[in-house]
């Protein structure tokens, strides 16, 4: 016949516990009735700064509340219990309490584990929030810790972060999301005092990890710290400091990160390689999952492969770490590795021959099937065999664009059969060949830069601005109007860099290269006034113009013989904002138009 125990010997057995905890420390006075009929609370702590129990040595006060349950499993780390909405108030207002629960063996009543919750008035405001229609709220406690040390840092932080949140207990805390956009606040701040033997020193970090820890922001003019709400999961990231790593003789620089938590270590090799070390469990384990740019791919598939031939992993001049078990006990197919490196490596030597340097995103391909084409292009490059795409353009010969993951490539295609669609496909910016392109009702011999828009300056991932200024220098000898192509096309480039969002160097250098060329060398094909403007303007985008410059400018603008429009173009360089305005509004209405369309109006404030 199972034996049943009162309400009152459970509450005295819970309270027992609980005061024989508390009395086992140097800093903690408890009083705490047995059977305590007072709302909410059973007693209070009081908090002293030494052994002694002077009243002068006073820190403060903590009221707790103990509560008793007879249970089947004692022995586990966390424990859930109902909480009385109203109680959670009343702790509160009352700058919050430490909430205690006594699990009893229903077997054996001597043996008893403390579990509790230290109900901080932010915490507090936490678990109501939402429930304010609900009678009850359900808590999680952790096991009380069984040193005296651990016990007094729990009860001195606590009555430390009540004081700080009591007064805001009415006041939302700040959010996280509004830290880094928050213009007042100016710093953000949490501390911690630990308890521990003299010759024992905490690591910081693993204190801040293994105890509750409030943050706080600092608002400019005002001396009162500010609660930030809480965080429910606490991790500490280091990048910098690590040595650089070598495995089978290859050296990895700024290779490695280390996540600390409570639970355990965490440390990232690259993008894709871990090795987690598992404190309660005291074991590691290795992981190999591979993310998505083709950059990280070799590298961080090299990394592993070599770890798993070598099992040892050299950090530094002589740190050795043996993971041979480790390699053992994870499933790594190093046969099929390999051969994947090697297609990998296959792929980015295409790109480089494309002259592509954006990394491929490999891992954000479309399907199979877009793997696929990449590989059929692969092998047909550059007419090494013919390809079938289905084309509906008039003429035999045609650009062709292909969107690959995140890249965009352009492709020259030469027909070899019309009728079944096949071509002989070529990187369209090594192509040779001579390109007619007619504007207005001029036919002009041009580079094939040329037919590029400044939208496709952005979006086209094979471009080789290196080479654009010699495309132009090639064809001289064929067609001395060469100049106006080049100038359209300089004016492409200046407003492709104005749109792209990170203003590429690539872009910017391209355009400068070939409005000093234009400006050196097109005496007769274009008036001086343009070459200067399209050169400074070109320049002005990357740095402050010289007194000479500006004369040039000046001389622009005051030339009765200008056009208007030049003119304007020169005040605007000049910034002159005023007469510029009074110069636009003399210009027709096609006129202004056409002007806000030219890269030189991204200088109009």
């Amino acid at each position: 016949m199972r034996k049943k125990y009162n309400n009152k010997q459970i509450e005295d057995w819970a309270t027992i516990a609980v005061k024989d905890c508390l009395s086992m420390t140097d800093t903690l006075s408890q009083y705490i009735q047995e059977n305590d009929k007072t709302p909410s609370w059973d007693g209070d702590v009081i908090i002293y700064n030494s052994n002694s129990t002077d009243k002068n040595d006073i820190v403060g006060k903590v009221t707790v509340q103990v509560k008793g349950k007879i249970d089947n499993h004692i022995d586990r780390e966390e424990y859930s219990f109902s909480v009385d909405m109203a109680d959670l108030v009343n702790y509160k207002n009352d700058g919050g309490t430490i909430y205690f629960v006594v699990l009893i063996d229903k077997n054996d009543p001597r043996r008893r584990r403390v579990f509790y919750n230290a109900l901080t008035p932010l915490k507090i405001d936490s678990y109501i929030k939402d429930h304010k229609n609900q009678n009850s709220r359900i808590i999680k406690l952790k096991k009380l810790p069984e040193d005296k040390y651990s016990i007094q840092t729990i009860f001195y932080n606590f009555n430390q972060d009540s004081k700080k949140q009591h007064s805001f207990s009415n006041i939302p805390p700040i959010q996280l999301r509004t830290l880094s956009s928050s213009n007042s606040i100016v710093e953000i701040t949490s501390s911690l005092t630990i308890f521990s033997p003299n010759k024992k020193l905490t690591s910081p970090i693993q204190a801040f990890l293994s105890n509750e820890t409030y943050w706080y922001a600092k608002i400019a003019n005002s001396p009162i710290l500010h609660p930030v709400e809480l965080c429910s999961v606490m991790s500490v990231v280091s990048k910098d400091g690590f040595p650089p790593i070598f495995v089978n003789g290859d050296r990895y620089d700024n290779y490695m990160s280390e996540t600390q938590t409570k639970d355990g270590i965490t440390v990232q090799f690259g993008e894709s390689t871990t090795l987690v070390f598992i404190k309660s469990g005291k074991g590691a384990k290795l992981d190999f999952r591979q993310t998505g740019l083709l950059s990280s791919r070799i590298k961080d598939l090299n990394f592993i492969i070599n770890i798993v031939e070598t099992g040892m992993i050299v950090f530094g001049e002589n740190k050795k770490v043996d993971l041979v078990q480790m390699v053992a006990d994870t499933p790594f197919d190093i046969v099929s590795a390999k051969k994947e490196l090697e297609l990998y490596k296959r792929i980015e030597q295409f790109w480089r021959s494309l002259h592509v340097a954006a990394d491929f995103d490999i891992g954000s391909i479309d399907s199979n099937s877009s793997l696929e084409e990449l590989y059929l292009i692969m092998n047909s490059i550059n007419g090494k065999q013919p390809i079938h795409i289905s084309n509906s353009a008039e003429h035999q010969d045609c650009l062709f664009r292909k969107s690959i993951s995140n890249l965009e490539v352009l492709f020259f295609l030469k027909s070899v059969d019309r009728e079944k669609s096949l071509y002989d496909i070529y990187n369209f910016f090594d192509h040779k060949g001579i390109f007619k392109l007619v504007r207005g009702d001029i036919e002009h011999i041009s580079s094939h830069y040329s037919v590029l828009s400044s939208d496709d300056y952005i979006e086209l991932s094979n471009i080789d601005f290196s080479k654009m200024l010699q495309s132009y220098k090639d064809l001289i000898h064929l067609s001395n109007n060469i100049f106006e192509p080049a100038n359209t096309d300089l004016l492409n480039l200046l407003l492709a860099y104005d749109k792209h969002t990170d203003h590429p160097n690539k872009i910017l250098n391209a355009a400068k290269e070939i409005a000093f060329w234009i400006l050196n060398e097109s005496t007769d094909k274009l008036s001086e006034e343009i070459r200067i403007l399209n050169y400074v303007q070109t320049i002005k985008r990357e740095r402050e113009l010289t007194a000479e410059e500006n004369k040039k400018l000046y001389e622009i603008a005051e030339n009765e013989n200008s056009s208007l429009m030049v003119k304007l173009g020169a005040n605007l360089l000049l910034e002159n904002y005023k007469v510029a305005r009074i110069q636009f509004e003399q210009l027709s209405e096609q006129d202004k138009e056409a002007f806000r369309s030219f890269p030189i109006f991204k200088f109009w404030k």
